[in-house]
């Protein structure tokens, strides 16, 4: 369900954030082929090892390993379509400045997309926090150059919430 909300194509640039292992890089890489690249970024080295050791085992060579910082995804500025965070925000430590990178690494009219379990659903079996309200990730990401185009449920626990870089 995810994948499909992302309407990868093929020959985009994405950078799955947070990639750990790669559950959703692998899978990105498959839609993006031929002649797209998903730029895998995490901050722990091992991580990255387990996703190039799987990656390769399953014959995928267009994901890129990028080791970032808490506050730095080290990716070219202007140069991703896409940008994934799958329950990646509400953990960030400095999520302004990881923001600001992450906006600045995507394209004119790119987009960056945040899951995060519902916050404001009682009925969602996470610990509060690790959950974010809809409200709360409009109005964190309302300091960045950024619109929110919109907001998909499709998930039965989290937001699927899509914002547009300005200009």
């Amino acid at each position: 369900l995810l994948l499909r909300e992302l309407a990868l194509q093929p020959g985009m640039q994405v950078a799955d954030v947070g990639a750990g292992t790669g559950y959703h890089a692998r899978r990105m890489a498959r839609r993006v082929s031929p002649g797209g690249t998903v730029h895998a970024v995490d901050v722990q080295p091992r991580m990255l090892q387990q996703l190039q050791d799987r990656a390769r085992r399953e014959g995928l060579d267009n994901i890129q390993p990028v080791l970032g910082t808490a506050s730095d995804t080290r990716l070219a500025p202007a140069s991703i379509d896409l940008a994934l965070l799958v329950d990646v925000y509400h953990e960030l430590e400095y999520p302004v400045e990881a923001m600001a990178s992450v906006v600045r690494s995507l394209r004119p009219d790119g987009r960056v997309v945040l899951v995060e379990y519902r916050g404001e659903d009682p009925k969602v079996p996470i610990k509060s926090l690790h959950r974010m309200s809809e409200a709360q990730v409009l109005r964190e990401m309302a300091v960045h150059p950024v619109v929110h185009d919109r907001t998909s449920n499709v998930l039965p626990w989290q937001h699927i919430l899509v914002f547009r870089r300005r200009g």
